[in-house]
């Protein structure tokens, strides 16, 4: 972002507190008081565990420029410019739609139950042989992220691939109005977050709102394969373009081939083009991934060559099935985030890994999952046993629902729920596995990471 203080004032809706300067630019913006980057806006976000106005006489000695507020400051108003606002998060994203405005860049926004910043990491890779592109970084997509990551995105970028997260009705309301997309993707829809959507048709409408708020002349690009997004799809979007990960007759197709080494073959099909590939992905849900990103990639003016060069090289954020060896043993971090639809997808993955060999998994809750919470659950245990693993660590709640469906399913091998990492290490090393797999995977608020980290500090003799 590089605005001048008049266009941040005229943008938020704010009045000036104190010291105005109109013509001051301002470059960026942040909210964290001990990562201020000179000559930017700090924004004051009142928490749940801290109030960003306590902090904003730190920022401005760290070197911002301008000051938002809910309320006057007295302390920095002499010193910098104070926008005062009645709501700092709303006049965020109104203030990242006016540089979206300004910086006339193309804008990508990819949403979904399961894949979304692999989704948007592989589109990126793929854009940047040919565009100057810029977006989302990790996962900053809710109602403050998504903001954020459009301010930090440069005028020089031609290309904005962005990230748009929801868990409630009225979130993609916001978000989408922030946004205002030239092409919205969906990669596809799931039983996430039911606690504030209610059911899948509630996840489909949530995410098919996204394409209400396309510009003018803006494409929808959505999975074939999940009948209540197409059906919501046809509320907002009367000729979306389609991909598909089982049907072949979707405009832009890929289908897993299978492993190889550390990642996977597949096929891709681009309108009439089509290629085999051998990409550092691995996994049936994968192909889904690479459809989306592929598709969204072609439709933003990228060609399969393009497709071929950039992915063959992609890196994707830590906890998104990235493969550690360890001699014999291969570990699959994958703590990031899980649902039940992200959660099947991982534990068919890490269960080809090991093909013959042993299957360990260590895997936590899936929350937020309102009213089918003890079903879903249940659900995970039936599918873990057909994998036929050696052994499930559980941690968090609904342990005893896992174990039902697992009992059910005629499971042989061992359940434990594990309460702390370091239980989990001690039991792991009693379990004498010199070979195979071992797959991590839970809900983000379980800080599932910690368990392997464990697993790290047992073997170097510290304290885990």
């Amino acid at each position: 972002m590089l605005m001048t203080v008049a266009e941040i004032t005229r943008a938020c809706g704010a009045r000036a507190a104190g010291r105005f300067d109109a013509e001051l630019p301002v470059s960026g913006a942040g909210m964290d008081s001990r990562a201020v980057s000179p000559g930017s806006l700090f924004v004051c976000i009142k928490g749940e565990r801290a109030d960003g106005h306590d902090f904003a006489l730190r920022a401005v000695g760290a070197g911002a420029a301008a000051v938002l507020s809910e309320r006057e400051l007295p302390e920095v108003s002499d010193l910098v410019p104070v926008l005062v606002v009645a709501n700092s998060v709303f006049a965020l994203g109104r203030l990242a739609r006016a540089w979206r405005e300004k910086a006339r860049a193309r804008v990508a926004a990819v949403t979904g139950t399961a894949g979304k910043t692999t989704v948007k990491e592989m589109i990126l890779a793929i854009l940047a042989g040919r565009f100057a592109v810029a977006g989302t970084k990790g996962n900053f997509n809710n109602q403050i992220g998504l903001p954020l990551s459009m301010l930090a995105c440069p005028e020089t970028a031609t290309i904005w691939v962005l990230e748009v997260g929801i868990s409630r009705a009225g979130d993609m309301q916001e978000l989408g109005d922030i946004a205002r997309p030239d092409l919205a993707v969906i990669t596809n829809v799931g039983p996430a977050h039911l606690d504030g959507l209610g059911d899948i048709s509630g996840v489909a409408r949530a995410k098919a709102a996204l394409a209400g708020f396309t510009a003018p002349g803006g494409a929808v690009l959505a999975s074939r394969d999940y009948p209540e997004l197409w059906t919501e799809l046809s509320r907002h979007a009367p000729c979306p373009v389609d991909f598909s990960a089982s049907d072949p007759s979707a405009r832009f197709f890929a289908s897993y081939l299978g492993a190889n080494g550390d990642g996977g073959r597949f096929f891709l099909r681009l309108d009439k083009d089509e290629r085999t590939l051998t990409l550092p992905l691995c996994g049936a849900h994968a192909a889904e991934n690479l459809a989306a990103a592929a598709g969204a990639a072609l439709l933003l003016g990228a060609d399969m060559g393009d497709v071929e060069r950039g992915l063959a090289a992609l890196e994707l954020p830590g906890g998104r099935f990235r493969v550690i060896g360890a001699g014999d043993l291969t570990f699959v971090d994958d703590t990031y985030n899980a649902n039940p639809l992200s959660m099947a997808g991982s534990i068919a993955a890490a269960a080809e890994r090991a093909g013959s060999g042993p299957l360990v998994l260590v895997l936590g809750e899936m929350r937020e999952l309102g009213a089918e919470s003890a079903a879903r659950h249940r659900e995970l245990g039936a599918f873990i046993a057909k994998t036929g693993c050696l052994a499930v660590y559980f941690h968090g709640g609904h342990a005893e629902d896992v174990a039902g469906g697992l009992s059910e399913a005629g499971y042989r091998g061992a359940f434990t729920p594990v309460a702390a990492p370091a239980e989990f290490a001690g039991l792991f090393a009693a379990l004498g596995l010199t070979a195979g797999t071992v797959l991590f995977k839970g809900s983000r608020s379980l800080g599932m990471e910690k368990f392997l980290a464990a697993l790290g500090a047992v073997a170097r003799g510290e304290c885990a």
